[in-house]
């Protein structure tokens, strides 16, 4: 008989031990990959989900802290109101509430000044006036980006002059006979110049109102309470705006 040639025999199957296989084959590979992406595919529409349920939550208390701010700057001025906006619509005016320093005190924001010191308005980055579901506070929908970020609007009726379409003086909180109905701050998209920092009943509400929040906005009310609105929750239109929610007053 031919000799027969012996294959050496390795120290693990000497002593009964079973061969370790190193590294992964492309299939084993390929299925551990695709095990991967079915989980994240799984798990992150979840995870988005909790996030903006976190960003809800942040918006809700900057806004009721406005509203709080609005009563302790009534209560410091004999119930008088802070002004939405000026008479002049210009893009400067500390009549406008987000440059009110007085009334922002009460939420921590200092304005911002060029090196002249002429008043620029809040700050251009994150603040207790920008939401955190807000992509670009600083960018309306209309017209160029400004130097300040902002993402809540206040009731127009609680302005003077052209915001306050009917009194055109200052509103007091005992003016209203329900102010836990009275919306005073919202989610807003500032989309337009002549309305910015504003909502109106009557100056293209759809387009000021900002529904960041699943199709949904934070709405703060005269009594610092804060609720989440549908856009079918909100009474739009001429024929509207003797309700509580806006409040104007009758002629």
């Amino acid at each position: 008989m031919g000799s027969m040639t012996m294959k050496p025999l390795s120290a693990f199957t000497l002593i009964g031990l079973p061969v370790v296989r190193k590294g992964f084959t492309l299939i084993e590979l390929l299925v551990v990959i695709a095990v991967i992406a079915l989980l994240i595919s799984i798990f992150l529409p979840s995870l988005e989900a909790a996030k903006e349920i976190a960003r809800c939550v942040v918006c809700t208390t900057k806004l009721r802290n406005l509203g709080l701010a609005v009563n302790f700057y009534a209560n410091e001025n004999d119930e008088y109101l802070p002004a939405a906006g000026p008479r002049d619509r210009g893009l400067i005016n500390k009549q406008y509430w987000f440059m009110n320093a007085n009334l922002l005190r009460y939420v921590g924001v200092s304005l911002s000044y060029d090196a002249e010191g002429t008043l620029i308005g809040p700050p251009a980055k994150k603040s207790a006036l920008t939401c955190p579901s807000h992509c670009k506070p600083m960018r309306p929908r209309k017209g160029g980006p400004r130097e300040y970020a902002l993402s809540y609007v206040m009731n127009g009726t609680f302005g003077v002059g052209d915001w306050c379409s009917i009194e055109r003086e200052y509103r007091r909180v005992s003016d209203f006979e329900k102010p836990a109905g009275v919306m005073i701050f919202a989610d807003g998209n500032n989309s337009r110049p002549e309305t910015v920092g504003t909502v109106l009943y009557h100056g293209c509400p759809r387009e000021n109102f900002g529904y960041r929040h699943k199709d949904s906005l934070n709405a703060a009310f005269l009594d610092s309470h804060v609720v989440k609105l549908e856009s079918g929750d909100i009474p739009l239109g001429r024929d509207k705006r003797f309700e509580p929610f806006w409040s104007e007053k009758k002629p």
